[in-house]
C-alpha cells in the first residue's frame, strides 16, 4: 500500500503546527539528555511489545481481522529488511532472534539524532516500530497507521457503537500527533540528504 500524492499532502494538514514545534523544541533541546545509542535503545523496546506482533484468540472476527489486516505490515516489514518478526498470542510476545534487533539497530542508527526523536515519538503514538517505520518508508499514510494501530478498538466501536466526541476526539488527536511526527521525520531526512550532496560537491 502506498500513499497517493493526495495522501502525502494530507499529511501535511493533518500535522498539528504545536506538535511541530514541540518536537523541534525537544530535538533542540533534548531535555533527557539522552544519546543516539539511547534513542536507539529506547525504539528497539517497543519491536518487542509491538502491537500489530500481539494477538488475540478470540473472538473469530477480530482474530480474523488482525490476521488480515496486521499480517501483510508484518510481512513487508520482514522483506523490506530481511528480518523475521512474526507475531503470538501469548502475553509474552513473539520471540525475536537476535539477528532480527541488530538489523534493527544498524538501520535506526543510519538516522541522525532530530530524525530518532521524532520516529521515538511516533512509536509511542502508535505502540508499534513496524507501524512507525512504514511511515517513515512511505509504506502506509498516516490515516493507514493510525487505523491499524486501533485496530481492536476500532472494532469494538463497530460492534458496540461509538461515544462520538470522544473516540472521534482520540481519534483526530493521534492522527495529528502521529502527521507531525511523520513530516518531522521526513523533513529531517530531507535536510540530512541535501547536506550530504552539498558536501560532496
Amino acid at each position: 500500500m502506498r500513499p497517493t500524492q493526495k495522501g502525502k499532502d494530507f499529511t501535511k494538514m493533518l500535522a498539528s503546527p504545536k506538535e511541530k514545534t514541540n518536537l523541534c523544541n525537544t530535538a533542540l533541546d533534548n531535555p533527557s539528555q539522552r544519546s543516539k545509542d539511547q534513542l536507539i535503545q529506547a525504539a528497539l523496546k517497543f519491536l518487542e511489545t509491538d502491537t500489530i506482533c500481539y494477538r488475540v484468540e478470540e473472538p473469530p472476527a477480530l482474530v480474523e481481522l488482525q490476521k488480515n489486516e496486521w499480517d501483510p505490515v508484518i510481512e513487508w516489514a520482514e522483506k523490506r529488511y530481511n528480518v523475521v518478526i512474526g507475531s503470538s498470542t501469548s502475553i509474552m510476545g513473539p520471540t525475536l532472534p537476535q539477528s532480527t534487533k541488530d538489523t534493527f539497530i544498524s538501520h535506526l542508527a543510519s538516522y541522525n539524532s532530530w530524525a530518532l526523536q521524532g520516529i521515538e515519538y511516533m512509536i509511542t503514538q502508535l505502540k508499534s516500530l513496524i507501524l512507525s517505520m512504514s511511515l517513515v518508508d512511505k509504506h502506509l499514510t498516516v490515516e493507514q497507521a493510525v487505523l491499524l494501530s486501533r485496530l481492536e478498538e476500532e472494532y469494538q466501536i463497530q460492534h458496540w457503537g461509538n461515544v462520538e466526541w470522544a473516540h472521534d476526539y482520540e481519534r483526530y488527536d493521534l492522527r495529528a500527533r502521529t502527521a507531525a511526527a511523520t513530516l518531522f521525520v521526513h523533513l529531517c531526512l530531507e535536510n540530512s540528504t541535501i547536506k550530504h550532496k552539498l558536501l560532496q560537491h
